[in-house]
């Protein structure tokens, strides 16, 4: 996926996130969004997955075999992951898979293989709200890394991963996402340090 963004702004009342950001993703590439915590870093992120509205500026999405890009159609075609978006409580991790691959296509064959990835088999049963902060955090990024989809982007990904988890995302990052555009909002090197692009959200102020 193409994503390109032209002029992008945004404001909250009348405080400037950020000024006229002109930049384009490029498919197979990985970039990294930078900037001090409080920067827009996030406020970007949900731009560009199409789940905030810009103040001023356009995205255009350019989807592989796609001519209709409708909202649906880049939905569809966009996984994101972040600390502030919640997983079912109520659902046990088999529910979670289930429920998320009716509406992604998923590059797993079933819920089995999912859980072998995300080393959880033995929780497989166990609703999300038993679960601690860091296997939370596990499921969230399975379900996003594992989603057939064109371009990921992750907003601070290791958020509760321990070193031998932060281990594991390092090993997903490169087994699965190689063909994908994916773009990840941070300051720790450590969740970003495999990218070859960064936006420096400082320099749109």
């Amino acid at each position: 996926m193409t994503i390109q963004l032209t002029d992008i702004s945004k404001r909250f009342g009348y405080e400037w996130i950020f000024k006229k950001i002109n930049y384009q993703f490029l498919p197979n590439e990985k970039y990294a969004i930078l900037g001090n915590n409080g920067s827009g870093k996030s406020t970007l992120l949900k731009i560009i997955a199409n789940g905030m509205l810009p103040s001023f500026g356009k995205i255009a999405y350019n989807i592989q075999n796609k001519n209709d890009c409708s909202d649906d159609v880049i939905n569809q075609a966009i996984g994101y992951a972040a600390p502030y978006v919640e997983l079912i409580n109520e659902f046990t991790i088999t529910e979670m898979y289930e429920f998320h691959a009716s509406f992604k296509t998923m590059a797993v064959n079933n819920v089995q293989e999912f859980l072998q990835i995300i080393d959880l088999e033995k929780a497989k049963n166990k609703s999300i709200k038993q679960l601690s902060s860091g296997m939370k955090q596990r499921v969230k990024l399975g379900l996003i890394l594992l989603s057939d989809v064109e371009a990921i982007l992750l907003d601070e990904p290791t958020t509760n991963l321990d070193e031998n988890s932060i281990q594991w995302y390092h090993h997903m990052i490169e087994k699965y996402t190689n063909n994908k555009t994916l773009i990840i909002s941070s300051n720790q090197p450590i969740e970003y340090e495999f990218c070859k692009h960064h936006l420096h959200i400082n320099d749109y102020k």
